[in-house]
């Protein structure tokens, strides 16, 4: 007989469904490693070993990072990449050697010690995500040089079955990394928030991934999983049909995912005639090959500070910068590039600057716009750089965090200050840069009129516009509703805006996770979006959305939508 079908609820951190059997990861058990004294004489000998450990992992992660940018897993190439950073800080360098000498004792118990004691000093006594998040990619690094340092251990993954649902307490990121995605996995853990590095890279490789889950279930058992990303299921051996209803599922989306391709070079444009502009949110050089891939029509949002992820400045210099920003142009071949400039605070490479270490909160204060103008000589420099290179291509400079017209004013100053010492030193540059806003505070949707004046275009930044309206943290595993896109507060304002910038006649793009949702294309169409920015791989999926849509009925939707007292009012309507 059978046994029964069990249901358990989840929180969903990657989208998809994955079909197979149980494979129990024990990712956060690692070993308590021996430890013993060492004489005097083995002291080089053990730094050394140390050394050699470092250098290994540094080629671990080279090997793991060039495996996923052909994949196209822009999130973790990023993330692999401060990981890379990191093994040069002097935490993991002198600082270790220098405890070494001290200790004597063998390098994977000094190792330890000096991680453990980094742990309690810096994260001990915080809750806060993105530190947590921080201390994760530490923890992540440590397990890896462990490794190498004692040279036996396999990779982790290394013997996993293929259609395995990998089931642990916690997932690091590069672990996440490691897989292979055609080898049809799906994740089932304990921990982890839908912001989380292995949440990300789950996301970028299409991995099924759902958490907040009870695992005492799995401890014994050898059948079947499904995940079901869509709902936040796992479905404990299922029964005929519903395995059945699942494969057929599965199939389906497939078939789709064929099918967008073949869709990739059409035009966006609703079955009753309107066109829409797809752009790219991207954070590399090489993710512009990713926007060419997917069919993008420009990029409506470069994340310049991932450029200098995991270093211990912004940059190295204006040249540097420079070069960076020409090669997205010359790769972008005549399309708009839209240039964030440096987006910093202390929820942003806090590390960088003292100031924002001792800033009380990560989540308000001094972060975005109001930073760069108290670093004036490094958003000069930036600016200097963004202009130097402006004539290979489109390049538009955009401003995060802005709140009123007097941070625009002061930047255009300071542009035009910079435009003056380009032309004394004899540098070329176009007369004018367009210049745009984000809006992703409840004072800039107040006020966007004044704003738009003062600007060429908009960009509506929905990620932080729900954090500061709704007042939750969308770090926290505790804050998270999937209703908080589509609350009647920031559906209003988001149309706030684009009725206002309509009337000033500027363009606005609408940028954020918010973006990326095909289940919500048609709303946002009829709430008067016309410019989508989002990852480059979900270009195909919100144009088939577009295409599949008319006008007339994303403006009746929308309309109705605006009546709504409730989000989940809202979701009925959608549904």
């Amino acid at each position: 007989m059978r046994e029964e079908e069990i249901r358990i609820k989840g929180v969903t951190l990657s989208d998809g469904i994955a079909i197979g059997t149980p494979y129990l990861f024990h990712s956060s058990q690692e070993e308590v490693p021996p430890q013993f004294p060492i004489a005097i004489g083995e002291v080089d000998q053990e730094i050394a070993r140390y050394r050699k450990a470092l250098f290994s992992s540094k080629e671990d992660l080279e090997s793991l990072q060039n495996s996923l940018e052909k994949e196209g897993s822009l999130d973790a190439v990023t993330i692999i990449d401060a990981h890379i950073e990191m093994l040069k800080d002097p935490l993991m360098t002198t600082h270790v050697e220098e405890k070494i000498r001290q200790m004597k004792q063998n390098t994977e118990a000094v190792f330890r010690s000096v991680m453990t004691e980094y742990e309690n000093k810096f994260f001990a006594k915080t809750s806060d995500m993105f530190f947590q998040e921080r201390l994760n990619d530490v923890l992540d690094l440590s397990k890896r040089i462990l490794r190498n340092l004692d040279g036996k251990q396999k990779k982790p993954f290394f013997e996993i079955p293929d259609h395995s649902i990998i089931i642990a307490k916690i997932l690091t990121p590069t672990e996440t990394a490691s897989l292979q995605a055609d080898r049809s996995f799906g994740f089932i853990t304990e921990k982890g928030g839908t912001n989380s590095h292995t949440a990300l890279i789950a996301r970028g490789k299409g991995i099924p991934f759902i958490s907040q889950v009870d695992l005492s279930i799995f401890e014994r058992m050898k059948k079947q999983i499904i995940v079901d990303g869509a709902s936040g299921f796992v479905i404990v051996n299922p029964s005929l049909k519903t395995l059945s209803t699942y494969q057929k599922m599965k199939e389906k989306a497939s078939s789709e995912v064929i099918a967008l391709q073949q869709e990739t070079y059409l035009q966006a444009e609703t079955k009753d005639g309107f066109s829409v502009n797809l752009f790219a949110n991207i954070g590399s050089a090489c993710d512009v090959d990713l926007m060419h891939q997917f069919g993008g029509e420009g990029v409506g949002l470069f994340r310049t500070e991932y450029l200098f992820s995991g270093r211990d400045s912004l940059f190295s210099s204006e040249e540097e910068q420079s070069a960076i920003y020409s090669s997205v142009l010359k790769k972008a071949k005549g399309l708009p590039v839209v240039f964030r400039v440096f987006d910093v605070g202390a929820d942003k490479y806090s590390h960088l600057f003292e100031e924002l270490v001792a800033e009380g909160s990560p989540l308000t204060g001094v972060r975005g716009i109001r930073f760069l103008l108290q670093k004036r000589g490094l958003f000069k420099i930036q600016l200097r750089a963004i202009m130097r290179s402006a004539s290979f291509g489109d390049a538009r400079i955009l401003l995060p965090f802005v709140s009123d017209t007097r941070e625009l004013l002061l930047t255009k100053h300071l542009i035009e200050e910079a435009r003056a010492e380009l032309f004394r030193e004899g540098v070329m540059v176009k007369e004018s840069i367009p210049l745009g806003a984000m809006i992703e505070l409840p004072a800039a949707v107040m006020m966007c009129d004044s704003i738009s004046r003062e600007c060429d275009f908009l960009s509506i930044g929905t990620n932080d516009l729900i954090q500061y309206t709704l007042g939750i943290d969308r770090s926290s595993n505790k804050t998270e509703d999937p209703f908080h896109p589509i609350h009647p507060g920031i559906l209003r304002m988001v149309h706030r805006v684009l009725e206002v910038a309509k009337l000033e006649l500027k363009p606005v793009t609408l940028c954020g996770e918010v973006a990326s949702d095909p289940l919500l294309t048609s709303l946002l169409l009829g709430l008067g979006v016309t410019n989508f920015s989002c990852a480059p791989r979900f270009i195909p999926s919100i144009k088939k959305a577009i295409r599949s849509s008319t006008y007339a009925e994303a403006q009746a939707l929308a309309e109705q939508a605006l009546k709504q007292p409730t989000a989940e009012a809202i979701a009925t309507l959608l549904s």
